[in-house]
């Protein structure tokens, strides 16, 4: 039997009510911040935690059941299952994908790049996205060089035009980081009209010009932009086109030219997880290697170029005039230069800086290791390298596979692949050491854990 409750006592009950609600819906409020702060995601369909199958001091692997990793960007390189890592600079969570779909665009630093991509997939025997023996990847719907049994593609870095949806049945988003790099349209331009063989039929054509006279030839040739289209094929706006913009151009004859390049960038924004910035390459690469959470060494490049040709000034009106064809492509880098920003900030800038300042360090240690850069060697196109040291030819070959060009280099993927084990000899190179024995060397150094770096 309850006994009677005085005016006093009733207050005091009421009271008592009153705060024990409070407390209850503030422990749920908590709890559901928490699942919040974790990664739990209202429909679950994007935020995955998966298991850890293979953790070392220079290398996180992945399981191939679950694909992603949801982490907290922290000092730390080691991901750990289902867990939040502190981060005293924000508080936004990444998530760590596995798999990298990189398109690779024309004459923006990208072979340097692509090199780095090989070194890694050829260390961990992982499987690229390729045509065989094919430098371009041209036809998705073709044939592929098929995955390992039971495995799935990797990366994918070869050139070849963006083609979304036949990018997502191969490489699907949701385990898979999409991206790729932009530079500077005028100095992209520069670069395009000298390799493309442009400078040098205007040459041909009008003498030995400077080069504000010869690439006012050039545009001569073509259209100036209108209010309905602008030019665009392998130099002009050509990181446009390699990122899908014909196709995307005839879906959309009935839109004025600033609205095909507004709904393409848009377009890009919602297909690309991250955009790097050729002429910000050292930060690029550190965030790069935060969202697919890879560790410095995975990400160490060396100059394979010391220069070819003297670096010519052009006059502010050739750059201004370039800027007026490069409608679509200056568009593109303006925007993506501004959204880099973005990724600095939810990084933490100052956690970037801090580690481009070590791998500016690290970088510039293993170059002076693999090279003697006292004496030079003609490379391709005209290029003038550094000899490769000894130290580059025979105790850390990695050098050599940095220093080799990236067309030779999808021969050995391709090869690789084929084998289906990643582990039969590569015929057909001569050199010093054979490709054979560069792989094997890289894969066994790989495997009893020798820093790469």
């Amino acid at each position: 039997m309850v006994p009677s409750l005085n005016s006093g006592s009733k207050l005091g009950y009421v009271v008592y009510i009153i705060l024990f609600t409070c407390l209850v819906f503030l422990m749920f409020e908590l709890a559901n911040d928490k699942g919040k702060r974790v990664g739990i995601s209202d429909t679950g369909s994007y935020l995955v935690s998966s298991p850890i199958v293979k953790i070392s001091g220079s290398d996180d692997v992945v399981s191939d059941t679950s694909e992603n990793v949801i982490s907290t960007l922290t000092d730390s390189d080691q991901l750990f299952k289902s867990k939040v890592r502190p981060n005293s600079s924000h508080s936004e969570q990444i998530l760590i994908k596995k798999n990298l779909m990189f398109i690779k665009t024309h004459k923006c630093g990208t072979s340097t790049i692509v090199d780095v991509f090989y070194l890694r997939g050829v260390r961990r025997r992982l499987n690229f996205v390729m045509n065989p023996y094919q430098h371009n990847l041209k036809n998705l719907d073709g044939h592929l060089l098929p995955p390992r049994p039971g495995s799935v593609y990797n990366m994918q870095c070869q050139h070849g035009t963006f083609q979304p949806d036949a990018e997502h049945t191969i490489m699907p988003k949701e385990t898979s980081l999409y991206s790729t790099i932009v530079r500077s349209p005028v100095s992209q331009f520069k670069s395009a009209f000298s390799f493309f063989g442009a400078e040098g039929k205007m040459q041909k054509k009008y003498g030995h010009l400077s080069i504000d006279a010869l690439i006012g030839h050039y545009l001569d040739e073509y259209p100036e932009p209108t209010e309905n289209k602008a030019s665009a094929g392998r130099i002009l706006n050509s990181v446009a086109v390699d990122l899908g913009w014909n196709t995307f151009n005839r879906r959309n004859l009935g839109q004025t030219l600033q609205e095909k390049i507004n709904a393409f960038i848009e377009h890009l924004d919602q297909e690309m997880d991250f955009v790097m910035i050729t002429d910000r390459m050292n930060e690029s690469l550190i965030l790069l290697k935060e969202y697919l959470g890879w560790n410095m060494t995975d990400i160490v490049y060396l100059n394979r170029m010391v220069s070819s040709k003297p670096k010519v000034t052009m006059s502010e009106e050739t750059k201004a005039r370039i800027l007026q064809y490069q409608v679509i492509d200056a568009q593109i880098f303006d925007h993506f230069n501004k959204t880099f920003e973005l990724h600095l900030d939810r990084v933490g800038r100052e956690k970037v800086a801090s580690q481009v300042k070590e791998f500016e360090e690290m970088r510039e240690s293993f170059e002076n290791k693999c090279f003697n850069k006292d004496k030079t060697i003609n490379g391709p196109y005209k290029s003038i390298s550094w000899e490769i040291s000894e130290y580059g030819r025979n105790t850390n070959v990695a050098c050599t596979f940095l220093q080799t060009r990236d067309v030779t280099l999808t021969n050995v993927i391709t090869q690789l692949q084929l084998s289906q084990d990643y582990t039969v000899p590569i015929e057909g190179q001569k050199g010093p050491l054979l490709m054979r024995d560069i792989v094997s060397k890289i894969q066994r150094d790989y495997d009893n854990n020798e820093d790469p770096v």
